[in-house]
């Protein structure tokens, strides 16, 4: 399954949208953070590690490398 998929899964399941996550990415990275950019990272899986621990603390979760 895509980051993308499971990531919007949970974040259905939490009550949370992607614009929050990115929201609050902003706040904790003290940069620019828009929802464009982290829907982009998402679908073409550039995310960063230290970015999906970030999001994985923002929403509650625990983040498995499998």
């Amino acid at each position: 399954m895509r980051i993308v998929t499971e990531l919007k899964e949970i974040l259905y399941t939490k009550g949370l949208t992607l614009k929050y996550v990115a929201q609050q990415l902003e706040l904790y990275l003290n940069k620019p953070y828009t929802l464009a950019n982290l829907s982009n990272k998402l679908r073409n899986e550039t995310i960063t590690y230290k970015e999906m621990k970030l999001i994985a603390k923002i929403i509650g979760c625990t983040l498995e490398l499998k």
